[in-house]
């Protein structure tokens, strides 16, 4: 691929995929409010009750197998047919186990409703089967504007869809259909935008091939699973509902923004560095010129947040949310490292060393058991402070072995990205405490912190000549035309 050629597909791919957030993302943070202030913290904690379930399951049906296929270039359609029925034979036996297994979830949390909710709500695994090659091809292409598209029109029908079902009464059923719909729309559009089609074939040979990669990455799959949702487990086990209500829109809302940022640099740079993965001096160059400009962003939107978290989830979600601020603030600071966990594994996968990536993500959680047990003990706050300890360790971890594959070390990623705390910190403190300096109402607080927010930010940003602020301005000013947005709009 010519370098011209690549670097276009890689400002289009994130382009399209900022798009593809900040439609989805945004769109599920506004039926995400409606909901809130529709329902009740405990039906919240209903569903954070059977998560781990549903998402270990889900961690299966992929195991990892779909990032082996990225990481492969030149890719067969015997290799996407093998893959695809792989999956859809790992999904039913997914569904049939949680189905089964229904009565002993009720039972553990003692919540009887608890039986068909988790057996509706695993449906969504069977759903997914069908969609993962679709989107996996999509990605390799970094199609993008395909998968903005469609995620957008499915948030949206299913956003609309969840609303009148709690609208009418429904309640917590309501949070399941609308991942369902969701699910099925994506699949039915994917199929729709995307000409492939399985051929009635399977090889072993291909299977294992794929499977040796996909291996690594699946252990680190379930046990990344089960220690996020085990907060839910023990939250769900040794508290009410209601608490775990708290925590998992705390969690949610926090997760948005950073996963966001995440899967916007996973999904675009692994395709597009698995391009160079043979040139590791333009690879090293290219991976320090992203964090610059991903982090830049992670530390001032996360930072931000957690300043005006309170005035926010007051204004947005109603009073009944706001024992959710401490943990929602918390889980901001933990987050904002996460996009490095993602460049750094992203190095992993296109070296081919998902050993390395199981290796490290194994110590990881060897060194957060303690902290986990500690939480158990002591309680939420403690709980919490494990997950932002656990956060950055590990990418203290993770990033000790990008120095030995492509000569990127700890110091070096600090280097780049260290400014940005202090950039967007300092901001963020000052933000903080207007809330009490001030006794104004929580809409014309949060209108004044957040204005102060973005002044101080862009201020800082030209005063220091921030190099990532005006790069990202060019992008936006580039393709946010009065002509593209109608092309957008149009397409």
């Amino acid at each position: 691929m010519a370098v011209s050629n690549l670097k276009r597909k890689t400002i289009n791919g994130f382009f399209w995929s900022m798009l593809e957030s900040i439609f989805s993302q945004g769109q599920g943070i506004i039926f995400g409010i409606f909901l809130a202030r529709m329902l009740s913290p405990g039906e919240f904690g209903l569903i954070g009750m059977i998560t781990i379930f549903i998402s270990v399951a889900q961690v299966f049906v992929d195991s990892g197998l779909s990032q082996a296929l990225i990481g492969k270039q030149n890719c067969t359609n015997l290799d996407y047919s093998t893959i695809f029925w792989a999956n859809i034979v790992i999904g039913v036996l997914a569904y049939l186990i949680i189905w089964f297994c229904a009565p002993f979830i009720a039972g553990f949390y003692q919540k009887p409703e608890l039986i068909q909710l988790t057996k509706l709500a695993s449906v969504a695994i069977l759903i997914g089967t069908v969609t993962l090659i679709q989107q996996t091809i999509l990605i390799k292409e970094i199609d993008f504007k395909t998968i903005t598209k469609i995620s957008t029109v499915s948030t949206f029908i299913s956003g609309v869809a969840s609303l009148l079902l709690a609208y009418y009464g429904f309640g917590v059923w309501s949070l399941v259909w609308r991942t369902l719909i969701n699910q099925a729309l994506r699949t039915l559009m994917m199929w729709r935008y995307n000409n492939w089609f399985p051929q009635w074939a399977f090889s072993r040979r291909v299977f294992a091939d794929f499977f040796s990669f996909g291996s690594n990455i699946l252990i680190i799959s379930i046990v990344a699973v089960i220690y996020k949702s085990i907060y839910n487990f023990v939250i769900g086990k040794n508290y009410s509902d209601t608490i775990l209500g708290y925590y998992t829109n705390a969690d949610q809302y926090s997760s948005i923004p950073s996963n966001t940022i995440t899967n916007i640099t996973g999904k675009v740079s692994y395709p597009v560095f698995s391009e160079m993965q043979n040139d590791n001096e333009k690879l090293r160059a290219s991976i320090s010129k992203l964090i610059k400009s991903i982090m830049y962003v992670s530390f001032i939107v996360m930072l931000g947040l957690a300043a005006i978290a309170n005035p926010l989830f007051y204004t947005f979600l109603g009073e009944k949310w706001l024992p959710a601020v401490p943990i929602f603030q918390a889980l901001c600071i933990a987050n904002s490292i996460t996009p490095m966990h993602a460049i750094n594994h992203s190095v992993f996968k296109i070296k081919g060393r998902s050993d390395l990536f199981l290796k490290t993500e194994l110590i990881k959680y060897m060194l957060f058991t303690p902290l986990l047990i500690l939480g158990i003990f002591y309680g939420l706050t403690v709980l919490v402070v494990g997950i932002i300890v656990f956060n950055w360790l590990g990418y203290l971890i993770n990033s000790t072995y990008s120095k030995r594959l492509i000569q990127y070390s700890l110091v070096d990623q600090l280097r780049d990205f260290s400014p940005y705390i202090i950039l967007s910190g300092i901001p963020a403190i000052l933000v903080y405490g207007i809330g009490f300096a001030t006794q104004l109402n929580p809409l014309p607080l949060l209108a004044i912190q957040s204005g102060s927010y973005i002044l101080l930010i862009v201020g800082l940003s030209l005063f220091f000549k921030i190099s990532p602020f005006f790069e990202i301005m060019v992008i936006l000013r580039n393709k946010l035309t009065i002509i593209n947005m109608f092309k957008i709009l149009k397409n």
